[in-house]
C-alpha cells in the first residue's frame, strides 16, 4: 500500500524545477522584449538608413531595392541577362 504523500524523488523534484525554470524564463522573456546584445540599445535606430544604403549601392555600382518587409536587396544589373526583344 503507498501512501498518497511520498515525498516525491530527488529525480522527480529536478523535474517539477527544470519545468518551473522553463516557465519562468518563458515569461521573463516576453517581459524583456526582444533579444538583444550586450551593451546595445533596444529600440534604437540609426538615421538617415536610407540615404547609407543607396550612398553604398552607388559606390558598389548596384541598383538598390526595398523589399515590402523593410529589408534592402541590391541587384547588380549589369551581370543580368538583356531581356528577349531588348536592344540592349
Amino acid at each position: 500500500m503507498t501512501d498518497e504523500h511520498e515525498r516525491p524523488s530527488k529525480q522527480d523534484q529536478r523535474k517539477a524545477s527544470e519545468k518551473i525554470n522553463d516557465k519562468l524564463d518563458e515569461v521573463a522573456s516576453k517581459a524583456s522584449g526582444p533579444d538583444v546584445s550586450y551593451g546595445s540599445t533596444p529600440g534604437y535606430v540609426e538615421a538617415d538608413v536610407e540615404e547609407d544604403a543607396q550612398e553604398a549601392a552607388d559606390h558598389e555600382g548596384v541598383k538598390l531595392y526595398r523589399n515590402p518587409d523593410g529589408s534592402h536587396e541590391a541587384v547588380d544589373e549589369s551581370k543580368m541577362a538583356p531581356e528577349i526583344g531588348s536592344d540592349d
